[in-house]
């Protein structure tokens, strides 16, 4: 509608690109769609120097002269926002652009408050019209107690605890319905990163309010003016290894040192899916009691491809509960048969009894040859196959937590192995269930490694 109507008068509608363009503001191509994004809570996992702190500082900058709605229709003042970092330093470097931004603006000239001390946690602007902004610390969560907040935006948000943002920040946004931006570089281990469960959440269709982007370094033209052709990310792919390379550079959370299934992409396998009454149901275990008891939904359609639709987990459960907990679910009564742990052959009669589903054999074996037919089925189909074979053989519901951090980095080899790895070497007997009763699964369908039929396929019923 307008751009800014004159400093200290806010507009309650504002064109973003003659806003930039009158503050001398050129977002590169990367930038834009984080900048004009309208979910409510969107998610940025960005490659070195690829701008994101530019990015989250021009994209809260406007919000000093927009009445947000909610306010609007609760006579409430101008908007009220945090920049949250892991310390006030890495808080301050995005508090600084917008700081510096309405200073040039002259606003400073007129507000109440304006001070940016990252040394003594002091970073605030507050002007005549109601506009606040302040930096805040997750190493101070005294710092974090407020309400009433219009955007939040979580900076560094690789290091961030889950903790920060579910027990502190998300709750004070909820009054005025406040959006969030997190930005960040994939660190740490994604189990525990902040980054990597809100960038999953935006990748599901079950969150609608949520959006996430994975956005490389060569995705910055002002930087790397040749994309991935530039002689600067060139030179970076020689230096680093694959993984270093697309952790840093990529945007990719590579924790793939040690881990068992290293064909696994979070992008590649994780998927929205549904049931499909055309394809047969099955379900495969792993038993448990102090371990983790794994029950995993599965199908398979007419090419061979598996779709785990789902998982379910207990502890300190014995198996007479389980098997009634789960038996008044309509979907049970639609499963062909069930692929068990040969070990527990009392487990797997409790289980034939309760549900009324057959059980299969030829489960067990060596543990390699069933790794071998996971590993197989992570791969596109084979070349002579219609051209959407060449997705992965093996997709897996989004819901499927446990099994997905298993495959991405919780099933692993010793940490003092060998280069060379010989047949009679195992990984690690921990973090593995979701993973043994896939291939139970597949050792019992399937047999051995080999070539899926070329029947004729009934594509996957997916949620958008």
């Amino acid at each position: 509608m307008t751009a800014v109507d004159g400093l200290g008068v806010q507009s309650r509608t504002l064109s973003l690109p003659r806003y930039y363009k009158a503050t001398g503001f050129t977002p590169h191509r990367g930038q834009r769609p984080i900048l004009y994004d309208v979910h409510r809570h969107v998610v940025a996992a960005c490659g070195r120097r690829f701008g994101k702190t530019v990015l989250g500082a021009k994209k809260i900058e406007p919000q000093a002269f927009v009445q947000a709605r909610f306010n609007r229709l609760n006579g409430l003042p101008g908007q009220q926002g945090w920049i949250v970092g892991p310390t006030y330093e890495d808080a301050e470097r995005e508090f600084a652009i917008v700081y510096d931004s309405l200073r040039q603006m002259g606003v400073d000239r007129s507000a109440l408050r304006f001070v940016n001390s990252p040394e003594s946690g002091d970073m605030t602007i507050r002007t005549p019209w109601g506009f606040e902004l302040s930096g805040r610390s997750a190493g101070y969560p005294q710092s974090l107690v407020g309400e009433g907040l219009d955007f939040v935006l979580m900076v560094e948000a690789g290091r961030h605890k889950r903790s920060t943002w579910a027990k502190y920040v998300y709750p004070t946004l909820m009054d005025r319905r406040g959006w969030s931006l997190h930005t960040g570089v994939p660190e740490g281990s994604s189990r525990v990163s902040l980054l990597y469960e809100l960038f999953r959440l935006g990748q599901t269709a079950r969150a609608p309010d949520w959006a996430s982007y994975r956005l490389p370094s060569w995705h910055n033209p002002v930087v790397f003016p040749g994309g991935w052709d530039d002689q600067e990310i060139r030179d970076a792919r020689e230096l680093l290894t694959d993984d270093e390379f697309r952790n840093q550079y990529g945007a990719e959370w590579m924790e793939h040192a040690g881990v068992v299934m290293k064909e696994w992409d979070d992008e590649t396998h994780l998927r929205d899916l549904a049931y499909n009454p055309e394809w047969p149901l099955y379900l495969a275990t792993d038993y448990g009691y102090t371990n983790l008891w794994v029950l995993l939904w599965i199908q398979v359609d007419t090419w061979g491809t598996v779709y785990v639709l789902g998982e379910d987990s207990w502890q300190y459960t014995d198996t007479e509960q389980i098997a009634a907990e789960v038996q008044p679910r309509p979907l049970l009564r639609k499963v062909a048969a069930l692929y068990p742990e040969p070990a527990g052959p009392g487990d797997t009669q409790i289980l034939e009894r309760h549900w009324r589903v057959p059980a299969r054999g030829g489960t067990g074996g060596e543990l390699k040859d069933r790794l071998a037919l996971i590993r197989s089925y992570l791969k596109p189909g084979p070349a002579k196959a219609q051209a959407f074979m060449q997705e992965p053989r093996l997709v897996v519901d989004h819901s499927c937590t446990g099994l997905a951090w298993e495959m991405r980095e919780g099933y692993r080899w010793p940490e003092n192995r060998s280069e060379i790895r010989s047949d009679s070497e195992h990984p690690l007997d921990k973090d593995n269930h979701h993973v043994e009763a896939l291939g139970r699964f597949f050792k019992g369908h399937f047999g051995a490694v080999g070539e899926v039929s070329a029947s004729r396929q009934s594509r996957v019923r997916v949620r958008m």
